[in-house]
Order: structure tokens, then C-alpha cells, then sequence
């Protein structure tokens, strides 16, 4: 696995994160804007947060993505993120099936919202 790790000396650009996400299973990670691009598109995102990032994360229970939310000062979080970026990787069918609730929670949403927006412009 080694010889496909990319070292990268400084950060890349969100077309480069994404084309990459794109191609992926899906992501899993500590902080929010790579799993919001993944989720927006449709790709699998695993979000695990701390006490230190305050409501960052929270997001994902807002979303129906709960299941894909853990509390990395939570003992029983940890215990079970393993299992749940394992079982991404090992049925990504189901997986992409999961972030389709995310990414339909917030077009839905964003759609809605949008229509106020537009009445309140446009009277």
C-alpha cells in the first residue's frame, strides 16, 4: 500500500480533493469539509470528532448520518470505527445507499430553502 501514498507538500486544492473522493470508496477523518464535499456527491464520508471541535459534526445527525458520526472521547465510538469504515469498504453498495440519504436530506433541504429566498427577492 505504501508504493500508492502520495506525499503532499502543501494543501491541494478542493478540485484536486475532490476529483480524488470521486474516485474513492468513500473517506473517513477527523474534520468536515472533505466529508461535506464527499456527501454532496454522493461518495461515502465517516466523520469522527472531539469535544475540542465543539458542535462541528453534529451536522451529520441533522443529516441522517448518525450512524457515520463518532465521538473520539466516546470509548464505545471508538470501539465501533473500525468496524463501520470496514463495513463501507466491504459493501460499498450499501454504503453509497447511505450517503444518498445525506446528500437527499440536504438537496431537499437547500431546494426548500432557496424557495424562500427566491419569495422573499422576488415578493
Amino acid at each position: 500500500m505504501k508504493d500508492k501514498v502520495v506525499w503532499r507538500d502543501r494543501y491541494w486544492l478542493t478540485d484536486e480533493a475532490l476529483s480524488t473522493y470521486l474516485r474513492s470508496a468513500g473517506l473517513f477523518g477527523l474534520e468536515m469539509h472533505s466529508p461535506i464535499m464527499c456527501i454532496g456527491n454522493g461518495i461515502p464520508a465517516i466523520v469522527g470528532r472531539f469535544a475540542e471541535q465543539t458542535s462541528k459534526g453534529f451536522m451529520w445527525r441533522d443529516i441522517g448520518l448518525d450512524e457515520w458520526l463518532f465521538d473520539f472521547d466516546s470509548e464505545a465510538d471508538i470501539a465501533r470505527f473500525a468496524p463501520t469504515v470496514l463495513a463501507v469498504a466491504k459493501d460499498p453498495k450499501a454504503a453509497k445507499k447511505m450517503a444518498a440519504v445525506g446528500q437527499n436530506f440536504v438537496n431537499k433541504r437547500q431546494k426548500s430553502t432557496m424557495g424562500i429566498l427566491e419569495q422573499k427577492i422576488t415578493g
